[in-house]
């Protein structure tokens, strides 16, 4: 078995010990790839700008290799880099706040949706994306980890770094807008 073959079998927890006792590049590419397509389409839809998108990946992957002795083993690595991925792209939307509050849908659907989807399914997931782009950064974050991601709600709390609570009520809240956009949307076609 080749190198690569032996870190695509490890969890993201022993890659994570190999950056952090070895400082093992091949350990952080092995999760550079492994985090690209989940982490890309979180910041994705947070940022909107492709560059932009790409810089905070690598912003990311960058604080893994520094941080990974850090890690402590109280969440799943993916709820701790979720976490790091959040603070940053917030840290970076600050100064693009105006541009993600006054995205277009024409700008919306430059957004590549989901491949193997047919016609109907496609036009659903767009609207779902384009009402969710209009939901408050808050609100926005919370579906994006939940429902897109998959993250639970106790795994969002920490990510965001807010009480479970918290991270409750904004859901209910970003559910009545979304019900509201598509119930509106459902009319008006």
């Amino acid at each position: 078995m080749n190198t690569a073959d032996a870190l695509n079998s490890l969890r993201d927890e022993q890659l994570l010990e190999r950056i952090a006792l070895q400082r093992d590049k091949l350990a952080l590419a092995e999760l550079y790839d492994r985090y690209r397509h989940s982490l890309g389409s979180f910041l994705r839809r947070k940022v909107y700008q492709d560059k932009l998108v790409d810089e905070i990946y690598n912003d990311v992957m960058m604080t893994v290799w520094q941080k990974a002795d850090s890690f402590r083993g109280e969440s799943k690595v993916s709820t701790w880099i979720f976490g790091m991925a959040h603070r940053i792209c917030m840290s970076h939307s600050r100064k693009e706040m105006k541009h993600t509050q006054n995205m277009t849908s024409v700008e919306f659907d430059e957004i590549q949706s989901q491949p193997n989807q047919n016609e109907a399914e496609s036009e659903m997931v767009d609207q779902l994306r384009i009402a969710t782009a209009k939901l408050g950064e808050n609100h926005r974050t919370i579906v994006e980890l939940t429902y897109f991601q998959g993250h639970s709600l106790s795994e969002v709390a920490e990510i965001v770094g807010c009480p479970l609570n918290t991270v409750k009520t904004r859901l209910f809240h970003a559910r009545q807008n979304l019900k509201s956009y598509l119930r509106k949307y459902a009319v008006d076609n």
